[in-house]
């Protein structure tokens, strides 16, 4: 992957990089207009080109990459037409593998993570979404020490591009060979072992019940929250008919983040499905909300 960099013609992105800002709890109206990104994972069948200019045509400010997609073209190429496009990149998901599960050797992971940080800095995407990898044969420490040797490293490169890491929690089976970390729990544990301010999590809203502690919790990691990650999208006509989680993504919002919540759905019969249609419903659904205050 190039290392040039496009630092001259970047968009204006979500800053990550700013701090948190204190929530105001009397005026902590979640609206999706302006925060809502497609992840190319969803429409899985459209290239590069064609989700960004489907997104833009449907009036979706916001991307998250996938470097599947990236990598069909050449990475200058595909920066270039990222950034042509305006449309502004909340994710780009996916780099790890450090316990070298997929025969990749750590430091060739570590390579390719780095060369996919630049990339982000080069497309200002707020977050690099990594997977530690699976235990593959290691003990849950070597693992876990491995995984944490990884974010220190790619955290640097992570604070040099101007993004973050967004270390992903993974329920089984669907985590059998993308990573260990099987509960929101684990991975914090991972990322106070970094230490890293660079280093955040990725939070799918349907891995929390909410109820009083959970609140709490969202809370307290509110800084590390690097990207928020939706996997599950319903049929309605309300945001709260559309997405079961919605109301962890209000908690989520209540507390003070103000990124992006980008759809990332894992379904055959979604794939199949016209991505037009269901952006402009998305779209019109998201514009029937109260408009927000943290835009």
């Amino acid at each position: 992957m190039t290392k040039e960099l496009l630092s001259q013609r970047k968009v204006n992105s979500f800053s990550t990089s700013s701090p948190t800002p204190q929530p105001d709890h009397a005026n902590s109206v979640l609206s999706l207009i302006d925060r809502i990104s497609i992840n190319q994972i969803t429409t899985y069948h459209w290239s590069l080109e064609q989700s960004l200019r489907g997104l833009v045509s449907c009036g979706i400010p916001a991307v998250g990459l996938w470097n599947r997609k990236i990598l069909d073209l050449e990475p200058a190429q595909s920066a270039e037409l990222v950034i042509d496009s305006g449309i502004k990149v909340s994710s780009i998901s996916l780099a790890g593998g450090f316990t070298g599960s997929n025969e990749y050797s750590f430091e060739e992971a570590i390579t390719d993570a780095v060369q996919l940080i630049e990339f982000g800095g080069q497309v200002n995407a707020a977050a690099v979404q990594i997977a530690s990898g699976p235990r593959a044969g290691h003990t849950l420490n070597h693992a876990r020490e491995l995984t944490i040797d990884a974010l220190k490293r790619l955290g640097d490169v992570a604070a040099l591009n101007g993004t973050r890491l967004a270390l992903k929690t993974m329920k089984n089976p669907l985590a059998r060979n993308w990573t260990f970390l099987n509960s929101i729990e684990a991975t914090l544990e991972v990322i106070d072992a970094c230490q890293h301010p660079a280093v955040g999590i990725a939070i799918d809203p349907g891995h929390i019940c909410l109820d009083n502690t959970s609140n709490n919790l969202i809370a307290d990691i509110i800084s590390l929250i690097a990207t928020v990650q939706i996997s599950e999208i319903e049929s309605g006509e309300s945001v709260q008919e559309l997405f079961p989680g919605f109301d962890v993504m209000e908690a989520i919002n209540d507390a003070g983040y103000q990124g992006y919540y980008d759809l990332e759905v894992w379904c055959e019969q979604f794939w199949q499905s016209d991505y037009a249609d269901i952006l402009t419903h998305l779209r019109l659904a998201c514009q029937s909300e109260t408009p927000s205050r943290f835009n």
